[in-house]
């Protein structure tokens, strides 16, 4: 290789590149804390970045019809102002409706949780001395240990200290969230109205310092993923609230405690995928068993149903193929995120893999027209 002003450049940023890595090896906790302070200080304009791509999918189908009418009206309105306030209306109602709903059937909830904790340890303890009433001494060694170790009385204390000492840090943590939720909220707003501007401007950053063919390639690879992320996004959205509505509505008809908060945690998990509907059965289980456990049973039983109608008909039909992936990689997509991302991970992983996907997909049929071979 000729040592020439273009390879130079690419021998000292191969050996730059070394560096870099060997001391980002060397120091991987300084630049963990580092990083973790970074997002900490930028999170209100992450969140705010995410709310504002959740906002322009409501926000560009409210646009789009507007504009519509604006040409059949031969009218002039702010077209991208009014879309706007209605998205952030409907985000805004959806998440004070969700409150107004939601704290009061909370405190009810937790009232009724308390009072039937001491009631459900008691019954099984009734339970364990039954079964140990063919072994006398068994059951003398477990009376004894429930006296000297278990007093209910206490138990209810404790949980009621821990309740009020929680509820103290929610409500600090509370104001932080809402003066963070605000600056999400101005961020997000200020780039839906100037997206085109923000967009133009990321071009011209692009084209400017890299090569064209590049550039297009990135433009194609951002293209590709906000069509695949707002497929997601809204199928998945929908596909939780009818399947919220169903839980609601069979768990009333059926009478079992905590309807409401199960099936609001059923909407908020089904955004996970394959994995969501697990958490919100346990948890939903573990709550009906201190009131019922034989109605716990029964809530694990019309779960399965529910969830079998959900998978073959529901699923299918509102999110349909938008991520384009079969079963297996799937399943490989949520486990992968979830092992690196947690929730998050187990969320954005379906459609990343998706967008993987599909580039690999084009890439490999490009190049086998290219070698003209027919598969």
């Amino acid at each position: 290789m000729q040592l020439s002003k273009e390879n130079m450049k690419k021998i000292m940023a191969i050996i730059a590149f070394g560096i870099g890595f060997y001391w980002l090896l060397n120091n991987l906790n300084d630049v963990s804390i580092f990083t973790g302070y970074f997002i900490n200080l930028l999170f209100p304009f992450i969140l705010g970045g995410i709310l504002a791509f959740i906002l322009n999918i409501p926000m560009t189908k409210i646009e789009n019809f507007m504009k519509r009418k604006q040409k059949m009206k031969n009218s002039k309105f702010p077209v991208r102002t009014i879309s706007i306030v209605l998205a952030l209306f409907l985000f805004l109602v959806l998440l004070l409706l969700i409150s107004f709903l939601l704290i009061p059937e909370l405190v009810d909830n937790i009232r009724l949780l308390l009072t039937n904790i001491p009631k459900f340890v008691e019954d099984v303890q009734d339970w364990i001395l039954d079964l140990a009433n063919s072994y006398p001494d068994v059951q003398k060694q477990i009376e004894n240990a429930f006296r000297k170790e278990m007093n209910f009385n206490d138990l209810t204390v404790n949980v009621l200290n821990y309740v009020i000492s929680s509820s103290l840090n929610f409500v600090a943590s509370l104001i932080t969230s809402i003066f963070t939720l605000f600056t999400a909220i101005v961020f997000a707003v200020y780039m839906l109205s100037q997206k085109e501007y923000l967009i133009l401007g990321v071009k011209k950053l692009l084209y400017a310092y890299l090569k064209k063919e590049y550039v297009e390639k990135i433009l194609e690879i951002a293209q590709l993923s906000n069509k695949t992320f707002s497929k997601f996004i809204s199928g998945q959205c929908v596909e939780a609230c009818i399947l919220g509505i169903i839980f609601f509505v069979a768990m009333t008809l059926f009478q079992f405690p905590y309807a409401l908060i199960i099936s609001v945690l059923v909407t908020c998990t089904a955004l996970i995928p394959l994995f969501g509907a697990m958490i919100a059965m346990v948890i939903g289980a573990i709550l009906i068993a201190v009131t019922s456990p034989w109605k716990a049973l029964l809530f694990i039983v019309v779960f399965q149903v529910i969830q079998q109608i959900e998978n073959n008909f529901i699923y299918p039909k509102v999110v349909g193929k938008s991520v384009g992936l079969s079963s297996i990689w799937t399943l490989l997509a949520v486990l992968l995120g979830g092992s690196l991302m947690g929730v998050v991970g187990m969320i954005i992983g379906l459609p990343m893999a998706s967008i993987l996907y599909a580039i690999l997909r084009n890439e490999t049929n490009d190049r086998i027209k290219l070698k003209k071979i027919k598969i």
